[in-house]
């Protein structure tokens, strides 16, 4: 018992900070989104079902596609591409974090050429959708949020 008290008191330690660590931001989750009209409009999938309402809402389209999604921690003074196709990307630069929002630079690049830079503040429950150009027989959105 001598020896494996130490090692139990490890272990708790370390679930006690693993615990207080998710409830923390741990990063930015990003997703590359189609969105069109289709008539019927078909059900968004999983991964976008907490967006579809506010998707509508903001761009006025029925159906979306998730092309690529990732979740990425970003530290300050650091950046991250997303690269969801070889045509367009988005590069996020973070100027600032704190446990609950990131304050990030943002450059939208469509066939390798800047077409817009913004900043922004990323919170939890707050996520930014950035309109991108005209794709096929849609629209492609960038979704952003603090996960």
């Amino acid at each position: 018992m001598g020896r494996e008290f130490p090692r139990m008191i490890r272990w708790v330690a370390a679930v006690v900070m693993l615990v207080a660590a998710s409830a923390r931001a741990d990063g930015i989750w990003s997703a590359l989104v189609l969105a069109t009209n289709e008539h019927p409009p078909k059900p968004a999938p999983v991964e976008l079902k907490s967006f579809s309402q506010g998707l509508r809402t903001v761009f006025g389209y029925n159906t979306f596609y998730l092309l690529g999604a990732k979740q990425k921690e970003i530290l300050k003074g650091s950046e991250v591409w997303i690269v969801p196709t070889k045509q367009v990307f988005l590069k996020v630069r973070c100027l600032d974090r704190t446990e609950v929002d990131y304050r990030v630079q943002l450059e939208l690049y469509v066939k390798k050429k800047l077409v817009v830079t913004s900043e922004a503040r990323l919170a939890r429950g707050a996520p930014l959708y950035i309109r991108g150009p005209s794709w096929g027989r849609g629209r492609l959105i960038f979704i952003l949020e603090v996960r």
